[in-house]
């Protein structure tokens, strides 16, 4: 009578396993999930030099930097003008900086 009862047990948890092992997969393959990214960070890679002054005053507007460090900033390029930003509002200050002759990318 016992020896039924223990056979029926080791059965029960021999089908217990399987099912074990395999949730630890299906929680393996959540973890594979790529994130969106979702902060940028505005770079100017160049200007014309036309338009030097121009880049520098929306440097300026963008930063709330001085003149010299703004001036600094342009002439240091390829730099990062702002960090830390929504997408949105890169391209936004992407298109502002573009109009007035810089070259920028959002990264």
């Amino acid at each position: 009578m016992w020896q039924g009862h223990f056979r029926l047990l080791l059965n029960l948890f021999d089908r217990s396993i399987p099912l074990f092992s395999l949730s630890l997969t299906w929680g393996g393959a959540e973890a594979a999930v790529v994130e969106e990214k979702t902060i940028f960070d505005l770079k100017l890679t160049g200007f014309d030099a036309k338009s030097k002054i121009k880049v520098i005053k929306e440097v300026r507007a963008i930063t709330s930097l001085g003149l010299k460090e703004a001036k600094e900033l342009v002439e240091g390029a390829p730099t990062n003008v702002k960090k830390d930003i929504q997408k949105e509002e890169a391209e936004e200050l992407k298109a502002k900086l573009e109009k007035v002759g810089a070259t920028i990318e959002i990264v």
